[in-house]
């Protein structure tokens, strides 16, 4: 990440989700001095006439001035699934900032549609609903802890988040189905704790009750109840290192009642190395 711009891109269909996620965006660039792009997703039958070029002029004039950043607008032909990661790499940029509908938005973007987007993305991707951002950002980080390894990797982004907002972190363990399980999971915590002690960023820590298969149900109902303003979870293909498959758990948490932002992160190979880990802890997105 360390070759990205300092852009974060943000889909939009100027509904009230998409202008929620452009908060969220605005919000985040601010705090870290870094500018907008708003991309509208064109079909083939769906050209860019004055009206609307004039109406995104518009709506990048009005979040400029409201945030004090710049916000640029950009056209492109194609489909919200791959375009949008495309952008993405074609910008450079450091993250995606994207509002769902939960039942219809965005050429039918709900929550199973934004898995595909999530898929499609080399950047972190953070998940909006209708729930617009608090002046002063993402104060508490839920970070859910399970017992792959892969799950380190949420450490670099939860400690760049946290710092970027003086945030307390809010470590909610996975309860193992044996001692095994349990120790990675505990060994796991305690990388994290490390570097969040390193970075002199608080947190507090809590173990699920119990074992279950609803530990994304369980730390949800966590985030709730400690009001948090952002969940930052790992995805993965490949279901043997799983923390969630790329279908319907993780969309029930982009999904959340609650309209907690969500943060998701692709995992890199071999990133979870600690010496790797340690040389990149201090990069912004």
């Amino acid at each position: 990440m360390e070759n990205n711009n300092n852009i974060v891109l943000v889909p939009t269909d100027f509904t009230n989700v998409a202008e929620c996620a452009i908060n969220h965006a605005c919000m985040l660039a601010k705090q870290n001095k870094n500018e907008v792009t708003l991309l509208h997703i064109l079909t083939k039958s769906n050209k860019a006439e004055e009206s609307l070029v004039n109406q995104f002029q518009s709506q990048c004039d009005y979040f400029a001035g409201k945030y004090g950043i710049k916000v640029n607008k950009m056209f492109k032909e194609g489909s919200i699934f791959t375009t949008i990661g495309e952008v993405a790499d074609e910008l450079k940029a450091s993250l995606v900032v994207m509002g769902t509908h939960g039942v219809v938005g965005m050429q039918k973007l709900t929550g199973a549609w934004a898995i595909k987007v999530i898929e499609s993305s080399n950047v972190p991707v953070i998940v909006v609903k209708s729930k617009m951002p608090q002046l002063e950002g993402y104060k508490k980080i839920v970070l859910p802890v399970d017992f792959s390894v892969e799950t380190k990797q949420k450490t670099m982004q939860t400690l760049n988040m946290a710092k970027m907002f003086d945030a307390t972190v809010y470590l909610y363990k996975q309860k193992g189905i044996d001692d095994i399980h349990q120790s990675k999971i505990d060994l796991n915590a305690q990388f994290i704790k490390r570097y969040l002690k390193e970075q002199d960023i608080p947190f507090l820590e809590e173990q699920q009750a119990k074992a279950s298969v609803d530990f994304d149900k369980d730390f949800i109902q966590y985030a709730k109840e400690v009001d948090a303003n952002l969940i930052i979870i790992l995805t993965t293909k490949e279901k043997e290192l799983i923390e969630f498959v790329l279908g319907p758990v993780e969309q029930k948490v982009i999904n959340n009642k609650e309209e907690i932002p969500v943060m998701c992160i692709h995992p890199l190979q071999n990133l979870y190395k600690t010496e790797r880990l340690a040389s990149m802890i201090n990069l912004s997105f």
